[in-house]
């Protein structure tokens, strides 16, 4: 993800520029797997059960299946809203269905003439979503500081450069003022794509949370940001 920054730039600036970019790349796809069908699956990895008197993970005794590279499963049978796996011991599937519905999946049947069990995704609650958009706002707030070291390191290497005579002041001035010239318009786009993921989330449930947050909407309207974490 490209930042818009017209001025020329230096070389403290260009690298601080591309760790930044890097940042607003891994920032949305965090985002995108908050809610999704990789967050549900990952419910599953912290799963126990007792198997011969001793709590074992349930990923020890079964896998979750990527259908897209399972060639073993129909096209049809392919969809969004569930996910499979496989279980290692056939004896344990009844004992692993019953522990996988006591985790909240409702909807959990084993697939006929195989070892694999069908979990149905469920629609999230009023509580979850909330839970969503408070992740949202974590990853928001851990991108934010990411970039204010990004910045901070940079000066400290001007300064250094400085001291040992390796750059002039008249190219450490502009050079802060182009970091600070990153700094800004990157948290200005990281609130702008959570702000998307959080209204992406709560639906008709999403509210603003203050005068500021609803000018930054309106902003959002004209963005491309707008088109991401489409339902």
């Amino acid at each position: 993800m490209k930042l818009d920054i017209d001025t020329p730039l230096d070389s403290y600036s260009l690298a601080a520029m591309a760790r930044t970019e890097d940042i607003l790349g891994f920032l949305v796809e965090d985002l995108n797997v908050v809610g999704s069908k990789d967050a549900f699956k990952n419910i599953l990895y912290g799963v126990r059960l007792i198997v011969e008197g001793k709590n074992r993970r349930l990923s020890d005794f079964s896998e979750i299946i990527n259908e897209d590279d399972d060639e073993n499963i129909d096209q049809n049978d392919k969809s969004t809203d569930s996910f499979r796996i496989n279980v290692f011991r056939e004896n344990l599937i009844e004992d692993i269905i019953f522990i996988i519905k006591q985790n909240g999946f409702k909807q959990v049947n084993r697939v006929k003439d195989s070892t694999h069990i069908l979990i149905k995704i469920p629609e999230p609650t009023q509580n979850q979503l909330n839970e969503f958009a408070g992740e949202t706002k974590r990853i928001e707030r851990s991108a934010i500081s990411r970039i204010a070291r990004i910045k901070s390191d940079a000066i400290q290497r001007i300064k250094a450069a400085l001291k040992r005579e390796y750059i002039e002041p008249h190219v450490a001035v502009p050079a802060k003022a182009h970091l600070e010239n990153i700094q800004q318009s990157a948290v200005f786009e990281i609130r702008l794509i959570g702000l998307k993921k959080r209204k992406s989330l709560l639906g008709r449930f999403f509210s603003y949370s203050d005068e500021e947050e609803k000018k930054l909407g309106k902003k959002l309207e004209k963005s491309p940001h707008n088109d991401l974490f489409a339902n």
